[in-house]
Formats: C-alpha cells, structure tokens, sequence
C-alpha cells in the first residue's frame, strides 16, 4: 500500500498512518500559520493555496474552505495529478459542477464530496433494514430538523449570501438529498417552497423550507427544515431541549421506522391486520434501538474525519471513493434544482441529469 503526501486547505488537521503523511497545510490567516508552525515543524506552511498546488509530491488535498471557493481549488489540484477531497458543496452553480465534473474524468483523479452520512453507522443500519424487507417496500420518507440560525458573524455572513454558499439547499438539505438518493434511488422531480422570512440577516435567503422530491419508482420524501425555533447553544446536551432536532421516518407497506440523530435511536413499527381476519390495520410496535452510548452523538451520523479517512485509505489501496464524482454530482442537481422551484412557486421541475457535452 502507498503512502500517500497529504496536505489540508483551511481545516488543518494532521492524517497520520501507515497510508498516510501529513506534509501541507494552506490558510489565509498568517498569524495561524506562523503558529502552527512552531508546533509542527516537519509541516509545509502555505498562505496562497496556489503555492501549494507545486508542493513536491502532494498525492490529496482536503479541501475545507468557503463554498464558492471549492471549485477552483479542486480543478487546480486535480489538473496537477492530485487526488481532491472536498466539503459539500463540489461547486455553487450548475457551470462549476460541470466544469469539475469534467476535470476529473480528464484528470484521472479521484475526487470526493464530503457527504459524511454515507459511511455513518446511522445509515449503514437503515440500509440493513430497508434490504432486510422488514417493513416491506420502501413507499415515503420524511425528514424534519429544526436547526439554530447562522449569525451575522464570522463565517455566518457568508452562509446567507446565496452568491457564495449556493443557497439553502447546498448548504444543508443536500447531505439529506443524498442519502435519500443513496437509499432510494433516482430522484426525477422535484417541488419546494418557503414561507416568510423572520430572520432579518437572512435577507432572500430562506430561512425555512418544505421540499417534496419525487423517485422514478414512486417513492415520495418530504423534507421540512427550519432555522427558527433552535435557540443558540454550543452545549450539545441541551440541544434537543432548546428546540434543535433532525429525525428521518420510511415508511414501507409493511412498516416504518423513525431515525432520531440528535438523541441516537431507531424506532421499529410493524402493520398487522386487524381485527383479525378484516381488512383494517393497526401499527404496533417492534423494537426500539438505543445508540446514546458515548459522549459524542456526531458519530452516529456526522462523522467527516471517518470520510476523509476512508477516501484517503481507498486511494492508497488504489481503490476508488465510496461515492464517486458523478454520483456526488447528481446530489447536487437535486439540489439546484429543488432551490429553483423554491423561488417560483412551488413549481414542479424535473430534474436534468444530462451530462456536459465534453462527457458524452
């Protein structure tokens, strides 16, 4: 297995192993750098990340900057043959996604969005169920999560600013979207709308959402998200107390079951007829999952450094991403297009998976 030269953009953290050396790191701020110096000494320090795209024998570059700043990153690393992993969103616009999209078929490259949830124990076990047939055929999904607000400050300010986040969806939703795609297949359509804004640092950016997107087997999820009733915390203990939930429900036609990520459990129902032999129904309850133990319940669902380190290992055993840059691609098409029905009335828009013209 290589050993593969790593080097980190933003988010300096130090991947250590025998697939892996840490030998860059990239930030804006030079009073961290000249910091970071000094406690690792054996690390390149960058403050122009275009200087880093030369270093000697960069194999990966994780990529944790800004939004609208992903794009032209990860062309230029993997023009210079290196493999890119990078925070969703890949790109901002449908131009850039397919302007990436098409730089890394040409490149060779391996290229990965950080879409955490799929590798998530939370995920894997919804998988299990779902292909277990316990609750029959997958037939609707749901999500709800309430969140706190992104605050005019520090890196908020630019969350709001559709011109460089890519707006509400490319924000949050899409790592839903493509967990849902993941585990349901093809999304064809989709429809979205908002309801007044609240939040006066939003501006046009909405602060709620309610989505429905539309499945090629007749699969109906519906999303509802919102930034106003989370109050500000940075104790995840209180979380949940203070208004802040994110819970999933399939419902299959011989069953449900309800994913809560914030206090981490699975809750299992099953139909049965009833009363015997009649042609009603009744839900009953099957079993309920408890996964509170540890003190970090990010690690059910949202655990980046176990994607990274996954994507890293992968390329060092010559083996491709989880999830590759076409997959990761059409997530975000979703995505787009759910943000414009959002702005024109709930309009129903089918979703455009042509490829650019350079791959077809």
């Amino acid at each position: 297995m290589a050993k593969l030269k790593v080097g980190h953009i933003g988010w300096l953290s130090r991947d250590e192993g025998p697939d892996c050396q840490t030998v860059a790191w990239c930030d804006v701020r030079e009073d961290k750098m000249k910091s970071a110096a000094q406690q690792h000494p054996d690390i390149t320090m960058y403050t122009d990340w275009r200087r880093m795209v030369e270093h000697p024998g960069l194999d990966l570059v994780c990529i944790s900057t800004p939004n609208w700043l992903h794009t032209d990153m990860a062309c230029a690393f993997l023009e210079a043959g290196v493999h890119v992993f990078v925070e969703k969103p890949m790109s901002i616009n449908r131009q850039e996604l397919d302007r990436l999209l098409v730089t890394q078929k040409k490149s060779g490259k391996h290229l990965c969005v950080d879409f955490e949830m799929r590798v998530s124990p939370a995920v894997r076990r919804i998988k299990a169920i779902l292909d277990g047939g316990e609750i029959g055929q997958l037939r609707r999904i749901e999500l709800v999560h309430h969140r706190g607000g992104w605050l005019e400050e520090g890196n908020g300010i630019w969350r709001t600013r559709t011109d460089r986040s890519g707006g509400h969806f490319l924000m949050e939703p899409i790592h839903m979207i493509d967990i849902f795609r993941c585990l349901a297949g093809e999304i064809k359509a989709v429809q979205s709308t908002s309801g007044p804004n609240v939040l006066k640092n939003y501006g046009d950016f909405p602060d709620n959402l309610f989505t429905n997107l539309f499945f090629e087997d007749g699969t109906l999820a519906t999303i509802l998200t919102s930034h106003t009733l989370s109050a500000q915390t940075r104790d995840p203990n209180r979380w949940a107390r203070l208004g802040h939930d994110m819970y999933m429900v399939f419902t299959g036609t011989a069953g449900s079951l309800m994913v809560d990520f914030i206090n981490p459990r699975i809750l299992v129902v099953r139909n049965e007829d009833y009363p015997a032999g009649a042609q009603g129904t009744r839900v009953v309850f099957s079993r309920e999952e408890d996964y509170s133990a540890g003190d970090d319940y990010h690690g059910f669902f949202h655990d980046i450094t176990l994607m990274r380190r996954t994507f890293i290992s992968r390329c060092a055993a010559g083996q491709p991403p989880v999830q590759d840059a076409l997959d990761a691609w059409k997530t975000h098409l979703v995505c787009l297009a759910a943000e414009e029905s959002s702005k024109t009335d709930f309009r129903r828009i089918e979703i455009d998976y042509a490829l650019p013209k350079e791959l077809r």
